[in-house]
């Protein structure tokens, strides 16, 4: 799990720093469409990427609708383009999206136009640390966000002081390991260097995309406004680790902890988006459903846990002490 910097990093001014992870998701905004049709995640082939988030899309609808009495209104960190705010206006609650990118906010603001669902939005382009709401909420979420704050506890703290109402509840998907399972990396690895196999790899595409001289190296040096790659913050604060598990049970009150995407995701980048093959991408495809059921059966023992890509959490403040 990634952690950001306790401290301001030393190498980058903090209000600089802001204002590059803004400009980073600006420009992957403008080249969208570019992303989309030449994917270098699976993130990028929307009818993969269903298949594979479908188990936490159902978690997150179950969520809501068993605590739909409690949920009337919430804030989403890092929004994006709006799309969970889209998806919970649809289902009466009033959503409040922020990010730091004014061209993420602008698409925010257009699609929920489009889906006749603009009164029941609210969307701002500005630092969710110096920015509240008119009223507190009933819920902080956050997808893939809260990895990219320095002074992480500090941050975090701040929010729930300022954001949620004091009975409000929280729910945090974030990057729970950085990389694959050592026997998922094996295994992939074999296949890509086997010398049958790895003519259906393109090799080339992977190496430009990581920034790697070959397979078993490091990632190199990537400009940061390459947007196949990590954004400012995220490689500001890249390999420095927090058990984000262990952090929510110590601060919250954990209703419920799930995790996502042990081998399905990884995989798929490697046997569908870096794979020329067409033959191999279709009957990939096909495989996929049954492949993300065997990675939630083996996401419920801990010992796959450690290594799965992304973890939700369900929380509260915990209770004052008698």
């Amino acid at each position: 799990m990634i952690e950001p910097n306790r401290d301001a990093p030393a190498s980058q001014d903090p209000q600089r720093l802001l204002q590059k992870e803004a400009q980073f998701w600006d420009l992957q905004e403008e080249k969208i469409d570019s992303l989309y049709a030449r994917p270098h995640d699976w993130r990028f082939v929307p009818k993969i990427a269903e298949k594979i988030i479908q188990p936490r899309v159902d978690t997150l609808l179950r969520l809501l609708d068993t605590h739909k009495g409690k949920i009337k209104s919430l804030v989403d960190i890092g929004c994006g383009n709006g799309w969970l705010c889209h998806a919970t206006a649809k289902r009466g609650i009033h959503s409040i999206g922020i990010d730091l990118s004014p061209k993420k906010i602008a698409t925010a603001r257009r699609m929920a136009q489009e889906q006749g669902i603009a009164d029941r939005c609210e969307f701002v382009a500005g630092d969710v640390m110096t920015w509240a709401p008119k009223h507190k909420v009933d819920l902080l979420t956050s997808h893939g966000s809260l990895h990219h704050f320095p002074e992480f506890q500090k941050a975090l703290d701040h929010m729930v002081e300022h954001h949620l109402k004091p009975d409000g509840l929280m729910l945090f998907v974030e990057p729970n390991h950085e990389g694959m399972a050592p026997e998922v990396a094996q295994f992939l690895l074999k296949y890509a260097q086997h010398p049958f196999w790895k003519r259906f790899f393109d090799i080339e595409f992977y190496l430009e995309v990581t920034g790697k001289k070959t397979l078993e190296g490091p990632e190199g040096a990537v400009d940061e406004m390459n947007v196949r790659h990590e954004s400012p913050a995220g490689k500001e604060f890249f390999g420095e680790h927090i058990e984000l598990d262990a952090f929510f049970s110590a601060h919250f009150d954990v209703i419920e902890r799930h995790f996502y995407h042990y081998f399905s995701s990884h995989a798929t980048n490697a046997f569908y988006v870096f794979m020329k093959s067409k033959l191999i991408r279709g009957l990939w495809r096909l495989a996929l459903p049954w492949i993300v059921r065997r990675d939630t059966r083996l996401l419920r023992d801990p010992k796959y846990q450690q290594y799965a890509e992304d973890g939700l959490w369900f929380m509260r403040r915990k209770a004052p002490p008698a």
